[in-house]
């Protein structure tokens, strides 16, 4: 080799090929008592997908969809009934508590509501300083490390010694993120983050999310059920109808070309800024009521709801898999998919 290449120095890393997270047939069922009767809720059921490193996946769907509670049971706030969950090769299901803890430094949750997250009686600097102090982290360290997430969030020093009702809503979700952020965690589960703030400061906290995103390397997992807000920050898109994913792809993908009724229909409620092409475009309007998950359809869950339903609908439950000429990154179960979509980029004025 010439020693003049020898010497260049190696200034770009190889694309991780491995997913820093892989869920395989998640399960989770809740036992209640209904009417004096034993029933079970199928809250998640059979869910898998792959996140790569600094990817964003976005879960999104209506609400009681399954969403929250599958992030959930990602991080074993919820443990779950069956499946798989490999963080970096290891299947955090199958830790007792003492593993987990040391797991549980590489993977934090953002919750929806900031207020309801943050103890009322402690103080920013507390708050912060909390879990790098339960994690064996020197004081002088914690010290600077609170001043830097606080930067890192753009909070001001002078926060530090406040309360959280004394910050608006927006600035105790940076604090939340900031909280989240203190190990230096590899993945984040966001939790419906924006849901709760007005639509200026979602788009400050959008804008920051994108930021950390890029300069910290993070790989996001997106709960939320506004498909606006979604766009912006998601690179694959997964679509649940009562416990289980119904189509999954790309984001141009999904939103380019959507195959599942139940994804055209989520795509067409969202609202329009341009007022001559909200008059004009097609609206779906989805009749009849959720099924409860204590008793779910039999074969397609939204047949009960779907235009396009037929009698095998009822029969036999569709799976996952490419359909037509779709890329092989984009999967949808459904029997009638629609053949193609039409592109939908209204969205990304919305957004």
């Amino acid at each position: 080799m010439d020693d003049r290449m020898a010497s260049i120095p190696q200034i770009s890393e190889p694309i991780p090929t491995e997913p820093i997270l892989s869920v395989r047939n998640l399960v989770k069922e809740f036992h209640v008592r209904e009417r004096g009767r034993a029933r079970v809720v199928h809250a998640v059921s059979d869910v898998s997908f792959d996140l790569m490193p600094g990817e964003t996946l976005a879960l999104v769907g209506e609400s009681g969809c399954g969403k929250s509670t599958t992030g959930r049971c990602i991080l074993r706030l919820i443990e779950p009934t069956a499946g798989e969950v490999r963080f970096r090769g290891t299947d955090l299901l199958q830790l007792g508590h003492r593993e987990l803890r040391k797991q549980r430094r590489h993977l934090q949750i953002v919750f929806q509501d900031p207020q309801a997250s943050l103890h009322p009686r402690l103080t920013v600097r507390r708050l912060l300083s909390e879990p790098l102090e339960v994690h064996g982290e020197p004081a002088d360290a914690v010290a600077a490390r609170v001043e830097e997430l606080l930067r890192l969030v753009q909070l001001r020093p002078e926060h530090l010694d406040r309360y959280p009702h004394e910050f608006s809503g927006g600035q105790r979700q940076r604090i939340g993120i900031a909280r989240a952020l203190a190990i230096s965690p590899g993945l984040l589960v966001l939790d419906e983050p924006v849901s709760a703030l007005d639509v200026s400061i979602q788009a400050e906290i959008m804008r920051l999310l994108i930021d950390l995103r890029e300069r910290l390397g993070l790989s996001f997992v997106f709960i939320a059920h506004d498909l606006a807000v979604v766009r912006q920050l998601a690179d694959r898109v997964a679509v649940m109808y009562l416990g289980k994913i119904v189509e999954i792809g790309t984001a141009d993908e999904v939103y380019g070309s959507p195959q599942h009724p139940y994804t055209r229909a989520l795509l067409s409620a969202v609202p329009v800024p341009d007022p001559i092409v909200e008059k004009t475009r097609e609206r779906i309007v989805l009749t009849g009521e959720l099924p409860s998950p204590i008793d779910p359809p039999s074969g397609c869950r939204f047949r009960t709801r779907c235009w396009r339903a037929e009698a095998r609908c009822a029969d036999e439950e569709p799976v996952l898999e490419t359909r037509g000429d779709a890329p092989d990154t984009h999967h949808v179960a459904c029997h009638f998919a629609l053949d193609s979509g039409v592109a939908l980029s209204h969205i990304d004025q919305a957004g």
